[in-house]
């Protein structure tokens, strides 16, 4: 589709800057930012089957190592503060709700942002003493590493599943993909590393992002992997 000047009234100078640096003329830019919406319509999918299987996931391991669906009311929960902000500023919401019963837990883990389930998975932030609150102690060895790499074994028979790190890293890069997809941002150049200047390219993020979907739930990870439309529309970078 040839560039039309009327485009750049609609979507802006500003963002089609962004595409006009890296591309040879007006038609080449126009080309790249349509090229990037349809990257972030196939990569929808994965995003949705993440998002929803990682918040099930450390839902129902924090169900099982707190023996109550509403964990987040366990007073052996020990969270920094920006999570127990977040997390109480949901359930404040449903509070009649929840003491009425007319809706359950499940309400509270779908209003939760993808960015809570990610602080979860972190190593933890401050208390408002200053206290430093560590998830690799308190959330990740008790409870939530057994939701990972279900089903995978050592050559010694021991489970063999991914480090917090590891699983970490995977859901922030997608946190920060999908955020920027979601604002229409441009993806094509994949995103950086949280706190660094690295940037993660679009190939690997969505090659961790089925690793870290494949850790929860491998039969739904094989349906992306056996689907070409990601790897088909990367290679078709005008």
């Amino acid at each position: 589709m040839a560039f039309n000047p009327q485009f750049e009234r609609a979507v802006s100078t500003a963002r089609l800057g962004t595409y006009r640096a890296l591309a040879r003329d007006d038609d080449h830019a126009w080309a790249l930012y349509r090229w990037n919406i349809e990257l972030t319509a196939a990569l929808t999918p994965l995003a949705c089957d993440v998002e929803i299987t990682l918040r099930n996931t450390i839902h129902d391991q924090l169900t099982t190592h707190y023996e109550r669906d509403d964990w987040w009311a366990s007073t052996d929960l020990v969270l920094d503060d920006t999570a127990a902000e977040t997390l109480s500023n949901v359930v404040r919401k449903h509070k009649k709700q929840l003491a009425k019963g007319t809706i359950g837990p499940g309400k509270v883990i779908a209003d939760l942002m993808l960015g809570t389930w990610v602080m979860l998975l972190s190593r933890g932030g401050t208390s408002a003493l200053g206290r430093a609150i560590d998830y690799e102690t308190n959330l990740w060895r008790p409870a939530l590493r057994f939701g990972f790499a279900i089903g995978t074994f050592t050559p010694s028979g021991r489970p063999r599943r991914p480090t917090r790190d590891a699983v970490h890293l995977r859901a922030s890069n997608l946190q920060r993909l999908r955020n920027r997809a979601a604002h229409h941002e441009p993806i094509f150049n994949g995103v950086r590393v949280a706190g660094t200047q690295t940037a993660v390219d679009l190939q690997t993020v969505w090659d961790q992002t089925v690793e870290l979907l494949g850790w929860m739930a491998p039969d739904l990870a094989a349906i992306h992997l056996s689907d070409p439309t990601v790897p088909n529309v990367l290679a078709s970078r005008p």
